[in-house]
């Protein structure tokens, strides 16, 4: 009934509303209480001047909302439409739910015309796309349409600005997810690929913040769609924006001075193929980790790592780094250590030679672990050296353990830990990082501590 009050007031003027600053973000607020009538009629009135919506500071966001609130009207229908067809699996209904009894989810006129609407506002945006993808503000709304039409969700940082993210109610934590497209939706997608690839300044895109992130948001719904064109656009990027100085020994390659460029190379190492990965190590990155290392480029030699899918190729990097873990371990570079342990549990190999140079770091003369200063300095790394010190469980070491914990033969890390003092390790399972490692611990089948658990 609110909602629908304030809307009754807004009419004949939500053009000049949404151009309000704090009118606009009670909008955002109250749209996704407002019903299909409501809805259709505020999506109208916008239609009415899409182009100044979509470059104003203000109006852009509320137009972003309805884009969303149009693409999970079709979300919904489509998993309503999966679980029908399944007669045996019953619905829970949550009793935390809030009702919304004026929002007519299933009314199968609002969903024609949230599809309807949204194609269209996608055809205007595909159209547009050489003002958009360069502007401030209709960027966000580029990047929106793009999730919309492949049905593919990707984190918010790569969506929003830092000061967006700062305003949101989101987790920017969120998991991507993947729904169905339609052809005419997946159409809009290809057609934008291959017009963004034929620009004629698509070498400079990379190093631009407004139209970096669009390329990473392609990126990442390209591979939740039509993963066929992700190949082409990434050989693309590379010849035209990461490799156009490729670095000597004494400088490091032009994209590791940028940081929309270097951001765009980590999104692409993180989803690309084994071909692309490969050209961009032997390229960019062979030779220069350590040096990489040394600056804000640690977090694309992080992706590296963490994209790495083959064993030889891992070993390479971890021989260059391991005369540097020492450093890395007690200055406080936990992101690099953290990253190289995950890729070792994945790829199943260095983990016996990672435990022992952390036994080395962490100044425990037992070889087996058996006391429990491997735990405690593991626990207290940091994940930058610019982090402050702390004598409490970061982030970060927590990850650390839980991770050496699912290597095949965890035996030292398992004796360090049960070697704390009582109170240490009941301070341990109750810390809010540190409970995490009880979780990892207890669900893993530890030979020799949990044979009989599957």
């Amino acid at each position: 009934m609110f909602a629908s009050n304030v809307f009754s007031q807004t009419a004949g003027s939500e053009l000049e509303l949404v151009c309000n600053q704090l009118v606009s973000r009670v909008l955002e607020k109250i749209l996704p209480f407002a019903s299909s009538e409501v809805f259709q009629n505020f999506a109208n009135a916008l239609n009415s001047d899409l182009r100044i919506v979509c470059t104003d500071p203000f109006a852009s966001h509320v137009l972003e909302k309805k884009m969303k609130l149009a693409n999970d009207c079709m979300n919904n229908a489509q998993t309503k439409k999966a679980s029908a067809e399944e007669p045996a699996k019953k619905e829970l209904e949550s009793e935390n739910e809030i009702e919304k009894p004026e929002k007519e989810e299933n009314d199968q006129n609002h969903l024609k015309f949230c599809t309807e609407w949204l194609l269209k506002v996608s055809k205007f945006v595909l159209n547009n796309m050489e003002e958009f993808v360069n502007d401030t503000y209709a960027s966000h709304v580029v990047r929106t349409m793009l999730q919309c039409v492949s049905g593919v969700t990707v984190m918010t940082d790569i969506l929003k600005s830092k000061k967006s993210r700062d305003q949101s109610d989101e987790n920017g934590d969120g998991q991507r997810g993947i729904m169905a497209r339609d052809k005419a939706f997946l159409e809009v997608l290809r057609e934008f690929t291959n017009r963004i690839m034929l620009w004629p300044q698509f070498g400079d895109l990379a190093y631009n913040e407004a139209s970096a992130a669009t390329l990473q948001t392609l990126i990442l719904v390209l591979n939740g769609s039509l993963g066929k064109l992700l190949p082409p656009l990434l050989d693309l990027l590379y010849s035209k924006c990461f490799s156009q100085e490729e670095g000597t020994e004494n400088t490091l390659p032009y994209v590791f001075q940028d940081n929309c460029a270097q951001r765009t190379l980590e999104v692409a190492l993180s989803v690309g193929s084994s071909t692309f990965y490969d050209k961009a190590y032997e390229k960019l990155f062979k030779g220069r980790l350590v040096d990489l290392c040394e600056t804000e480029s640690k977090f694309a030699v992080i992706s590296l790592i963490g994209g790495c899918k083959d064993k030889e190729k891992f070993s390479e990097i971890y021989e260059e780094l391991e005369p540097n873990f020492k450093r890395f371990f007690t200055e406080g570079e936990g992101g690099i250590m953290l990253a190289i342990a995950k890729a070792s549990q994945k790829l199943v190999t260095k983990q016996g030679n990672f435990l022992s140079k952390l036994l080395e770091f962490s100044s425990c003369t037992d070889p087996e672990g058996n006391n429990p200063c491997l735990i405690q300095s593991v626990l207290r790394i940091q994940a930058s050296k610019f982090s402050k010190g702390s004598s409490k469980i970061t982030y970060a070491g927590s990850q650390m353990v839980q991770t050496l914990l699912r290597f095949n033969k965890p035996i030292k890390m398992i004796n360090s830990m049960l070697s704390l003092p009582a109170n240490e390790l009941r301070d341990l399972f109750c810390d809010p990082c540190g409970s995490y490692v009880m979780d990892t611990f207890v669900s893993q089948s530890i030979p020799g501590f949990f044979p009989n658990r599957g």
